[in-house]
């Protein structure tokens, strides 16, 4: 039986990345503050935003909200997912979990979202996410400790596109960035087994 203390004694911090899914960035932290904060206790969430201040002119219910500049959707988000990711590891609050989503990539359930959580702390799982295509990991979901987001991160999509022409092409059409994450998850792990592999891409129901 799942201790609901045990849970609450679970430090997590949410990082939203969003460009103009702004009415779904916003459904996201009202999930967050209404379903999965009263599982859990106080959530940071650190929202990571490169649309136009017009479009979001205020912080909504996040605890940090930072605008950066414009750039192409997957060199934006690997820009804003590095520069969330460095601002949770250079906060003050020490976080067990580190919970990465796109704007528009709800997970609705928070029981399972806590009994995920809880499995991969008694298992000593370092990420959960799910497969992207069949063979890489997603990267709109998934679920990280501290310790290993600071050898992960940052990834450098821009150097591998700079010196490479054919990945500078293909990157819009195949899984370029979702191919580097698996990369350097695994040249860190070396062991697959240290992964929670849950189902799912966009919306997780269950």
């Amino acid at each position: 039986m799942q201790n609901p203390v045990f849970a609450k004694n679970i430090k997590l911090a949410s990082l939203i990345v969003t460009y103009n899914r702004i009415d779904e960035a916003k459904a996201q932290i009202d999930i967050i503050r209404e379903a999965w904060q009263p599982m859990f206790g106080e959530i940071g969430i650190y929202h990571e935003f490169n649309g136009e201040k017009k479009w979001y002119p205020k912080k909504y219910r996040e605890n940090l909200l930072h605008r950066n500049r414009p750039m192409s959707h997957f060199l934006g988000a690997n820009h804003m997912l590095n520069m969330g990711i460095k601002r949770i590891l250079s906060s003050k609050k020490k976080y067990d979990y580190i919970i990465v989503t796109s704007g528009d990539t709800w997970f609705y359930n928070p029981r399972k979202l806590k009994e995920i959580i809880i499995k991969c702390h008694k298992g000593r799982y370092e990420l959960a996410t799910s497969l992207w295509a069949g063979i890489t990991l997603a990267t709109e979901f998934f679920i990280i400790t501290p310790n290993l987001a600071e050898q992960v991160f940052p990834l450098q999509l821009s150097k591998i596109l700079k010196h490479d022409k054919f990945l500078k092409w293909a990157h819009q059409k195949i899984a370029v960035f979702e191919s580097m994450f698996t990369i350097q998850v695994m040249k860190v792990l070396k062991n697959p087994n240290k992964i929670y592999l849950i189902p799912g891409r966009r919306i997780v129901l269950f």
